[in-house]
């Protein structure tokens, strides 16, 4: 028998898309975040009569209120890849009308999730905009926390799934859904290089019918992880040459613990500043979710921990390397150490990911300038990009799709899902559709 693409709401399109599947199962899928754009991930499976959240996520707009996916009230359970905000920031709405979800997820995802929800709401209250939940929703959500293993199943209903390492951040993973001789896998962000921090993803796994997979870097390759590795350490060892201080900005989960093991190479005292030591700190208590704990061990003995101002008093006063939220510049300690060091030719500021059009980050690579505390200024600081993504790139998409071999591919967390669909027609000869309307879903 084979799929269809069909379509509820009035206005929009009916589709229909032939799979080959050889068994009819009532199963549908809708894609109500992350159609055609990176973040808000969600993406509602219903098996039987279980209704499946895969993910529920924010869109993070630059200094703007967030976005959130399409809203659901009728969930049997989510299921959720990693802690990121743009795959788990929208979870806390559900318990707005209901105390009883179970979410489920690795260990680590958990307490990395809890983290990120409340610096959310800190966050909402200091830039005055509002967010669809509070602290209650928050602890209800933590409180019907369900801790999974990789490669253990267990089931929702009468649907089995399994949770595959990801390689994306400590504790991120894919996951496969069976059904009725039906089979999903869904990648949330995953990654198949190596990385220091974590093990690349895990594809040890039987073919599937339907591939549901992040499209996030579709159309573009990583630079060689070697070679970024080798410039962040030039930059850091010839700014303490000059006598200047060395800001490298990142994420607080995941980015800069992997920094942090890239400049553990040196040999030499560094500083962790901003929500990256609550993230680090919680990374230490899972020695089983980092590729070499020994290595991360090592790496935390030679970070100092930024404790009050004071400290960062001293660290701007002498030449030092300090590794620091947030990643793009829209706020966080970064910007203290800019606006004491913005005039200082010494020092440099090294960026260690893709800069989002609207931030500040974006901002000073185009422009030299940035705003902070509300004034605009001039960056003499020297300025760096480098890229340290933990997403799959174009190459690692191709790779997964041959490896899993599947009847259908559905792009998602892409900019260009429809453009990388068409293209996976017709390189591979298989199925594959963009949803880019919250209403439409491919029914099996």
């Amino acid at each position: 028998m084979g799929g269809a693409i069909k379509s509820n709401f009035p206005a929009g399109p009916l589709r229909e898309v032939s799979i080959g599947v050889l068994n009819m199962s009532k199963i549908s899928i809708r894609v109500l975040g992350a159609n055609t754009e990176v973040g808000r991930s969600a993406i509602m499976i219903q098996a039987g009569d279980r209704r499946i959240l895969m993910d529920y996520g924010l869109k993070l707009v630059p200094k703007k209120e967030p976005l959130y996916p399409e809203e659901v009230d009728d969930v049997d359970a989510v299921i959720l890849s990693h802690a990121h905000v743009d795959h788990s920031g929208a979870i806390p709405t559900l318990f707005r009308k209901r105390d009883d979800v179970p979410i489920y997820g690795v260990d680590i995802t958990g307490d990395l999730m809890e983290l990120l929800l409340y610096d959310s709401i800190k966050v909402a209250k200091r830039r005055g905009y509002h967010l669809r939940y509070g602290p209650k929703e928050v602890r209800k959500a933590l409180e019907n926390y369900r801790s999974i293993e990789y490669r253990v199943p267990f089931r929702i209903g009468n649907v089995r799934v399994t949770a595959y390492n990801a390689g994306h951040i400590p504790g991120s993973a894919m996951f496969r859904l069976e059904f009725d001789g039906f089979s999903i896998l869904y990648t949330g962000d995953f990654n198949l290089r190596r990385s220091r921090l974590v093990p690349p993803a895990d594809v040890n796994m039987p073919k599937v019918d339907l591939l549901i997979t992040e499209s996030t870097y579709a159309f573009r390759e990583h630079p060689p992880r070697e070679g970024q590795e080798r410039l962040l350490k030039r930059i850091v060892l010839e700014t303490m040459k000059r006598g200047g201080l060395s800001v490298i900005a990142g994420f607080a989960i995941g980015r800069l613990a992997e920094i942090s093991l890239v400049l553990s190479d040196l040999n030499m005292k560094f500083f962790l500043d901003g929500m990256a030591k609550k993230s680090a700190r919680i990374t230490e208590e899972y020695r089983d979710r980092v590729r070499n704990f020994r290595e991360f061990r090592r790496a935390m003995e030679a970070t100092v921990f930024v404790k009050n101002w004071k400290v960062r008093r001293k660290i701007v006063n002498k030449p030092s390397v300090v590794l620091t939220t947030s990643g793009m510049l829209e706020g966080g300690p970064v910007h203290f150490y800019l606006k004491e060091k913005h005039e200082d030719e010494r020092s440099s500021i090294t960026l260690t990911g893709y800069q989002i059009e609207g931030t500040e980050g974006r901002k000073l690579l185009e422009t030299g300038e940035m705003t902070i505390d509300e004034e605009n200024v001039e960056v003499n600081m020297r300025v760096s990009q480098l890229n340290f993504s933990a997403h799959a790139s174009r190459s690692n998409l191709l790779e997964l799709i041959k490896l899993v071999s599947p009847d259908m591919v559905v792009p998602v967390h892409g900019e260009e899902t429809e453009r990388f669909a068409k293209e996976i027609k017709e390189t591979f000869d298989i199925a594959s559709v963009s949803l880019e309307d919250p209403y439409e879903e491919i029914r099996i």
